[in-house]
């Protein structure tokens, strides 16, 4: 994603702002779906960890 500059005293038309916030909106999903990859994956480690030291 590309960084956005302001300078100060901009402002966003409602087209732009609109745009920007469904840009955002999208981002913010595909970052929650990795999140939950994520977790599961450390779920997962953490469970087989815990396996083996029962069974020592």
């Amino acid at each position: 994603m590309g960084i956005i500059k302001f300078a100060r005293g901009a402002t966003l038309s409602d087209k732009d702002r609109k745009a920007l916030q469904k840009l955002l909106a999208a981002e913010k999903k595909k970052l929650q779906s990795a999140l939950k990859e994520v977790d599961a994956s450390l779920s997962v480690l953490s469970g087989s960890k815990k396996a083996k030291k029962k069974k020592k």
